[in-house]
């Protein structure tokens, strides 16, 4: 998890509807099938799957394959993108989906936060050794350890890139999983910030949507797409429901990828 407050402490401006402060490009850049990393770690990865710490499932991260390769072929590119990390295994799966000059943004508290409810031994050092072991360096990744509430759409979208910061810039996302705060305030804020900070046919994958012990997340995300008929700040369009993840695009792209 990536939030610590509650939703007693949030400020105001986390409680309605919000604008996008950050205009995305709306040109396509096109994407020419350069893996940043080889086929044999993502291979490696998938045979010590149980070995990986972490819940999302095997036809999930297939899911998130899929959609990538359909976002080359529509020319989608971006940046990868993940709050609340744990222990790495989504973060991994999403990772191996990446080309070459594309960003790549973990964001987590790495400790328990005030939910109580996050993995006891998730940690820093433990997500870099898995980095490690998978094989993804860990100066492709820009590693935010801290809230997820402290970061803004502008803010994603201005991020200095990997843990040496060069002076590249994080841009806009192709793919972003919300797996932070499962209460609704944070559920709602780190929905409405990824939204905003993608580009055109960029997919969030909202985590934990339908699990029953975490109310939460059904409450902020039905208040985000609520406030998109009164005050539209990214409209976004369910197109597939796939394991723990529903994902996610922008307007004008949720057909295509049914397809």
């Amino acid at each position: 998890m990536s939030a610590s407050a509650s939703s007693s402490s949030l400020p105001a401006h986390l409680h309605g509807p919000r604008a996008c402060n950050a205009s995305v490009p709306r040109h396509r850049k096109g994407c020419r099938r350069r893996p940043a990393y080889p086929l044999a770690d993502l291979l490696y990865f998938l045979h010590n799957w149980d070995n990986v710490q972490g819940f999302i499932g095997f036809s999930t991260v297939y899911s998130i394959h899929l959609v990538s390769f359909l976002q080359c072929d529509l020319g989608v590119t971006g940046a990868i993108g993940e709050i609340g990390v744990a222990g790495g295994k989504s973060f991994a799966a999403m990772a191996f989906t990446r080309q070459e000059d594309e960003h790549l943004l973990a964001c987590d508290l790495f400790r328990t936060g005030l939910e109580k409810d996050n993995v006891p031994d998730a940690n820093l050092p433990l997500f870099l050794d898995v980095l490690g072991d998978l094989r993804i360096p860990a100066e492709d990744v820009t590693i935010l350890s801290q809230s997820s509430l402290q970061l803004s759409d502008t803010n994603l979208l201005g991020l200095a890139v990997g843990r040496r910061r060069a002076h590249a810039r994080m841009g806009p996302f192709r793919l972003f999983h919300v797996d932070g705060g499962h209460y609704a305030e944070a559920a709602f804020h780190d929905l409405n910030a990824a939204a905003c900070a993608l580009v055109p046919g960029g997919v969030v994958l909202v985590d934990d949507l339908h699990n029953l012990g975490y109310p939460g997340v059904q409450e902020g995300f039905h208040r985000y797409m609520q406030q998109q008929d009164e005050q539209p700040a990214r409209r976004l369009v369910p197109f597939l429901f796939t394991g723990r993840m529903f994902l996610t695009t922008t307007g004008g792209y949720a057909a295509a990828y049914r397809r």
